[in-house]
């Protein structure tokens, strides 16, 4: 693939990213996305996969992950490859799905080939979501199975779906509840390379900027300094549901893990500007960068070091508008409103 496969982007300053034609992170070759979500509780999984395999980087930014794989994609350590991010929800439980498709990937023979062997390497992440339906009904393999056998290189659906199906944003001290949820976003840069992000919000901060209803991506407000303080005698009911936001960032950018893993810190840029508070002690928030072997464009006129920056800028805005897609494709549930309920019950106050 080149530069001449991909549209390029349009418009008058020249300065303005625009999306690929899915609006998605599907819109980077190699890339499949599917879902399982279960039918009688609000809990699901979202397989993120590149069967021919990808180089891969991770930044976990919040501190209380619950993570598979991560400290192979550490710069320290010699792994880089992957053909899957696992994004789960049911706290720890959710590992099962991500075991269950790597399973699957093995049953369709993607993998590392070595001795023999079929080895489909996984990396993954869960957000807590027990709280929020019956903690008795946990992902399962077979969740994951289906959620691999369910990933597309086309649209897929974002909102209460899959891992986002029990998310939840706004349970911290001075901040608006409402349904968190998932969602992708894609924009394509100078010489056809396209950065695609998905998230699931699932965050202690809130969208919404509590004195002025409006929402942190689009209207900042970072200039009005906020109060985040719950004190130890005071009962925590609604921020103990527990949270964790987290995003996958792909690209067909040429690029190798020491990139990506510098990628995946500039995404959580895109994060902070969408939410707030951010990777506090109660977050687990984790984002995982691949650059998928399938189709990869390399600009000539560019060094390393400013090829990562081009990337890594984009997959910051990529991911605060991966964030606000799940606000709008995210319906309320019981005492969960949706972004839309929410700030329009703020302006009637």
């Amino acid at each position: 693939m080149n530069g001449d496969d991909v549209i390029e982007p349009a418009s008058d300053t020249g300065l303005q990213l625009q999306p690929g034609p899915l609006n998605a992170v599907t819109d980077v070759p190699g890339i499949t996305v599917g879902h399982y979500t279960h039918d009688e509780v609000r809990r699901g999984v979202t397989a993120v996969l590149c069967r021919e395999g990808a180089a891969a980087g991770v930044s976990v930014r919040g501190s209380n992950p619950g993570t598979v794989n991560t400290d192979a994609l550490a710069a320290t350590t010699i792994g880089s490859l992957v053909h899957g991010i696992g994004l789960t929800g049911g706290s720890l439980f959710g590992l099962a799905a991500t075991a269950g498709m790597t399973e699957w990937l093995f049953e369709q023979g993607m993998g590392l080939r070595m001795d023999g062997a079929v080895l489909p390497i996984m990396s993954g992440a869960v957000i807590y979501d027990l709280r929020l339906s019956d903690p008795r009904i946990i992902p399962t393999a077979d969740w994951g199975r289906q959620a691999a056998e369910a990933a597309t290189d086309g649209q897929f659906s974002r909102g209460n779906v899959g891992v986002g199906a029990g998310a939840t944003a706004g349970k911290g001290p001075g901040c608006i509840k409402t349904k968190g949820g998932l969602g992708t976003a894609s924009l394509v840069l100078p010489g056809g390379i396209v950065v695609g992000a998905v998230v699931v919000v699932n965050s202690l901060g809130g969208l919404i900027h509590p004195l002025t209803g409006k929402l942190y991506a689009t209207d900042g407000g970072f200039d009005i300094p906020l109060l985040y303080h719950l004190k130890d005698e005071v009962r925590d009911e609604v921020a103990s549901r527990a949270n964790t936001t987290l995003g996958v960032i792909a690209t067909n950018a040429d690029l190798e893990k020491s990139q990506l893993i510098k990628i995946a810190d500039l995404a959580h840029d895109g994060l902070a500007r969408a939410i707030r508070p951010m990777h506090t002690m109660r977050d687990g928030d984790t984002i995982f960068a691949l650059s998928p072997y399938a189709s990869r464009v390399r600009l000539e006129d560019t060094a390393d070091a400013k090829l990562t920056d081009l990337v890594g800028a984009a997959a910051a805005d990529a991911m605060v508008l991966a964030v606000l897609d799940a606000a709008r494709q995210t319906e309320g549930i019981d005492a969960w409103p949706s972004v839309t309920d929410a700030r329009a019950a703020f302006a009637s106050r």
